[in-house]
C-alpha cells in the first residue's frame, strides 16, 4: 500500500481514477489476477462505496474502458493516476505493448515528459528490487514472476 492522498481525491475523481486503472487492465483484452488484485486494493483505498465498487467491477467485467475519465481529472491526481497505471501494467509481470500505448495516452494528458516517465519506470524497478532485498532478508525465493518484469 502506497502512502498517498488518494482517499483525499474528491469523489469524481476517484472514480475517474478506477476508471483509469481499468483501462490498463484491459488494454491487452484481459484481465490477470495480479491486475484484479492490484485494481480491489486501488479502490479500497479510493474509499468508494460498495454500491460504487460493484458498479466499477461490472464495468471492469464487461471490458468498459474509460481512458477519456482522465480528461477531466485534476492535474495533480491524473499524475497519480498515471504513476498507479505503471504500477498496474507491471502487476502481472510484463509491459504489454497495449498497456503502454495507454500509459503513453495518460502521460500526454498529464503533460509528463519521456524523462519523467522514465524515471516512473525506474521507480518501479527499483520497488521490484526493494521486494526482492526483503525476500533475500526472509531467506525465501527472490524470483518471483512479477519481479522478473519484462519490457515489450
Amino acid at each position: 500500500m502506497l502512502p498517498d492522498t488518494l482517499h483525499m481525491f474528491d469523489k469524481q475523481d476517484r472514480k475517474a481514477y478506477c476508471r483509469v486503472l481499468a483501462a490498463v487492465a484491459l488494454a491487452d483484452g484481459r484481465v490477470t489476477l495480479e491486475e484484479m488484485a492490484n485494481y480491489e486494493s486501488r479502490m479500497g483505498m479510493a474509499l468508494l462505496t460498495s454500491e460504487e465498487r460493484t458498479m466499477l467491477r461490472q464495468e471492469l467485467k464487461r471490458g468498459r474502458a474509460f481512458l477519456d475519465a482522465a480528461d477531466d481529472m485534476h492535474p495533480a491526481h491524473l499524475r497519480v493516476a498515471l504513476r498507479d497505471a505503471l504500477l498496474m501494467a507491471a502487476a502481472d509481470g510484463h509491459y504489454d505493448s497495449r498497456e503502454m500505448d495507454v500509459v503513453k495516452k495518460l502521460a500526454e494528458k498529464a503533460a509528463f515528459s519521456e524523462s519523467d516517465l522514465e524515471a516512473l519506470y525506474d521507480w518501479i524497478d527499483q520497488g521490484w528490487e526493494w521486494m526482492r532485498a526483503g525476500r533475500r532478508v526472509l531467506a525465501l525465493p527472490e524470483e518471483v514472476h512479477h519481479w522478473g518484469t519484462v519490457y515489450d
